[in-house]
């Protein structure tokens, strides 16, 4: 498993913010300032490193932290983002210090910071005075700080480290899939729509890269009709860090109204369609085709693989 840690150092609070919204998507995560690295640090296999940016530059811990561990880091994979009021100007420091860092880093964000006027240090307020005049801006407090831009960024870089994961063979991750979505039949079903979330326990049957799920009916429902994008859970009960199995599936949900699909999943299920006609309710059938498979089986680790792995179908 990829193991995050995100290092900051703050001015007046949004790089802080950021870095503990980034942390808490790209778990398993530490989230430490500059000035609590130690040895423990080093262990960590993809380091983020945020910074505010003042009169053109990076933060001066930030700058001798660079310096200092150049050679650790040049052994990292590494995203970098800043927190700016001139986004153009934020890219460019970036830009230098990835520079400076050569081939290591996978990917700069460049996000909005605050400016609380009143908040400033006598000689934080003239600097930055100095710097709105020249780039033509009021000397008045700003907020460009936006939390669906950092959850986006952080996104990415889930996306990233994914990558990073040391992954099994495609052939083999596939059966182990395959082998565990037969060997089991009852998932959790998530819908949701404007707000509207629903987890649903329901019994499944896999074919060929679809699952298929007879239902009465339900609330579930009211969020397929509008959303068609849908989660599922599929897991075995929790003994110990060594013996866990479990996955989280992304996939497209449909309610099948073709007639001989439903026909060969009652075959599948081995009912008859007599059977069905004769039930007091409508069964109605939703099937999920699958897009993405994240499987978690700690027995790939005694293997050499990560314990968590990625199918996409």
């Amino acid at each position: 498993m990829i193991k995050t840690l995100v290092l900051y150092e703050s001015r007046y609070g949004s790089t802080w913010e950021a870095a503990n919204i980034i942390s808490l998507i790209l778990g398993p995560a530490r989230r430490y300032p500059l000035s609590q690295f130690s040895e423990d640090c080093q262990n960590f296999d993809f380091i983020i490193m945020g910074t505010p940016i003042y009169n053109g530059k990076i933060h001066p811990k930030m700058a001798n932290f660079l310096d200092q561990k150049r050679e650790w880091l040049k052994e990292k994979k590494i995203a970098l983002f800043c927190t700016c009021l001139n986004g153009s100007e934020g890219l460019r420091v970036l830009r230098e210090v990835e520079d400076r860092l050569e081939d290591n880093v996978l990917e700069l964000g460049v996000l909005g910071g605050r400016l609380q006027m009143d908040r400033l240090t006598e000689q934080d307020y003239q600097n930055l005075t100095e710097y709105l005049s020249r780039e033509g801006l009021p000397p008045q407090g700003m907020d460009l700080f936006n939390i669906e831009d950092i959850v986006d960024w952080a996104l990415r870089l889930k996306d990233i480290k994914d990558e990073l994961l040391n992954k099994l063979p495609v052939s083999r991750l596939r059966e182990e899939v395959e082998n565990f979505l037969k060997q089991h039949n009852t998932c959790t079903l998530a819908t949701s729509f404007m707000g509207r979330v629903r987890a649903t326990p329901l019994e499944y049957v896999y074919n060929q890269g679809q699952l298929y799920i007879l239902s009465e009916g339900g609330e579930k429902f009211a969020n397929l009709m509008f959303s068609s994008r849908v989660s599922v859970a599929i897991y075995e009960d929790y003994t110990g860090m060594d013996n866990i199995k479990g996955m989280q599936i992304t996939g497209q949900a449909t309610i099948v109204d073709d007639l001989d699909e439903y026909q060969q999943v009652i075959e599948m299920k081995g009912m008859k369609m007599d059977f069905i006609r004769s039930l007091p309710v409508d069964l109605h059938l939703i099937r999920i085709d699958l897009e993405k498979v994240e499987f978690l089986k700690s027995e790939f680790k005694k293997e050499g693989y990560s314990s968590r792995q990625i199918l996409k179908f």
